[in-house]
């Protein structure tokens, strides 16, 4: 029998957000239903946004029509995707840490890499999803680990971390990751738990013309 573990993060009232324009998520219950004769239970998303909690996102976040909108990935394409964890978590030492090239080269999983694979990189910086500094102090890739990861060719590439680039120290990746045509797909966690090759199954929200979307995503072993 397979082992399932949920990568995926939680979506709830008060949680982080990527800050304005983003809306802030408010999970309400449905006004009354006045055409009924009975009571019914359900809820309203105000906030919900397409790079809300973990989210699935394709090129066309940064090139616009030039690229392809999510809905356009076929679902057979999501489902049980050959997947190499790069777990950097021993190595990652402080808030707003780079991964570094060497990091990613030292990683167990780096010579079992194919093209077409998925790579989540692991540093144990999904355990912080409730966090208040969980946005402002995570880690974020430095250009050299980024251009080895795009050599790489993968299908996907993914994080248990919400923003790859640092305000503070901007590295300038994000023309030649876009450009590469691999799908994005963060931030994630529970990635500690699961081994260094497994499958990745991520499948989003079925939305029109959306470039991302949130999604549920799940690691077999």
């Amino acid at each position: 029998m397979k082992k399932v573990i949920d990568i995926t993060g939680e979506i709830y009232n008060g949680m982080w957000s990527y800050g304005s324009p983003f809306p802030s998520v408010n999970i309400r219950p449905l006004d009354e239903v006045d055409w009924v004769k009975y009571k019914i239970y359900c809820e309203v998303f105000d906030g919900l946004n397409s790079q809300c909690g973990t989210y699935l996102e394709t090129p066309a976040h940064l090139l616009g029509d030039a690229s392809y909108p999510l809905i356009s990935v076929p679902a057979e394409k999501l489902t049980e995707i050959k997947t190499v964890i790069l777990n950097v978590g021993d190595m990652v030492k402080s808030k707003s840490a780079p991964i570094t090239l060497d990091m990613i080269k030292n990683c167990e999983g780096v010579k079992d890499i194919c093209e077409g694979d998925a790579l989540l990189i692991c540093t144990g910086w999904g355990k912080k999803w409730y966090d208040s500094d969980y946005l402002e102090s995570c880690p974020y890739i430095e250009k050299a680990a980024m251009d080895f990861l795009i050599s790489k060719k993968p299908f996907l590439l993914g994080s248990d971390f919400p923003r790859w680039d640092n305000f503070n120290n901007p590295q300038g990746f994000w023309n030649d990751f876009y450009n590469a045509d691999i799908l994005m797909l963060a931030p994630l966690v529970n990635l500690e738990k699961a081994p260094t090759n497994c499958r990745l199954t991520a499948l989003p929200l079925k939305v029109n013309t959306t470039c991302c979307a949130p999604c549920r995503a799940i690691l077999t072993f």
